[in-house]
């Protein structure tokens, strides 16, 4: 399948996956915020599979507010996540790129 040094998505940097990876944090904590009843569906169905009488759960009005809430932190993390990365790409090709003369220069007039 691979041979020993070759690993999927290798041609993808790592930053773009982690990049990613915070989008996808942001997109499924905005969902959460947003739709906070489709996350206790989906609960409902995967406690179904597991258990009788699943769907006679009630869910009170704190747990959709837990909910939200955790889908804030989720979407606050991803761009968090994501502002880091998109920083530490800067300061990574501000270190490589070579000092302009001009820029020294001006720093010391």
């Amino acid at each position: 399948m691979f041979d020993s040094d070759e690993t999927p998505c290798s041609k993808v940097d790592d930053g773009s996956k982690r990049k990613f990876g915070s989008l996808l944090v942001i997109g499924q904590g905005l969902l959460t915020a947003a739709v906070p009843g489709l996350s206790v569906s989906i609960t409902r169905k995967m406690l179904g599979k597991n258990f009788e009488n699943a769907d006679e759960l009630e869910v009170k009005p704190a747990y959709l507010r837990q909910i939200r809430a955790i889908g804030i932190g989720a979407a606050a993390a991803g761009i968090a996540g994501y502002a880091m990365e998109v920083v530490s790409e800067r300061v990574a090709d501000d270190e490589t790129s070579p000092d302009d003369p001009d820029d020294a220069d001006e720093a010391t007039a």
